[in-house]
């Protein structure tokens, strides 16, 4: 998964979280990103069935994209840790390296380094 099909997917999670109804301009607002460039990318969800969309309409994770989610958000914040507190990243570097890492490797590479990162805790 690409660094934005993930900001992406955590963002429809931190809406949902937040509001009853999400739409693709909050999604983009949320970003910081055009409209075109969301709906590209809530496409590419929808077509993995992370997401449910209507046309012009409201999006909603799936079940699947809901897991998916709340696990790229605890990897994500687990990784995004050790690099703050380990290497001196500010929060918003830790993050972005946390992703960038994250969208390279495979699955299981980066549950075992997120078991890692727990152990120092």
């Amino acid at each position: 998964m690409t660094v934005s099909s993930m900001r992406c997917l955590l963002a429809v999670l931190a809406l949902s979280e937040a509001f009853e109804h999400v739409a693709s301009r909050d999604v983009a607002q949320l970003m910081g990103v055009r409209r075109p460039t969301v709906h590209n990318l809530l496409a590419a969800l929808r077509e993995k069935g992370l997401i449910d969309m209507e046309r012009y309409g409201e999006v909603r994770l799936t079940r699947e994209g809901e897991d998916r989610a709340r696990t790229l958000e605890r990897q994500r914040d687990d990784m995004a840790l050790v690099f703050a507190r380990e290497l001196g990243l500010d929060s918003d570097e830790a993050v972005r390296a946390a992703l960038l890492l994250m969208s390279g490797l495979g699955g299981e590479s980066i549950e075992r380094i997120c078991a890692r990162c727990g152990e120092g805790r």
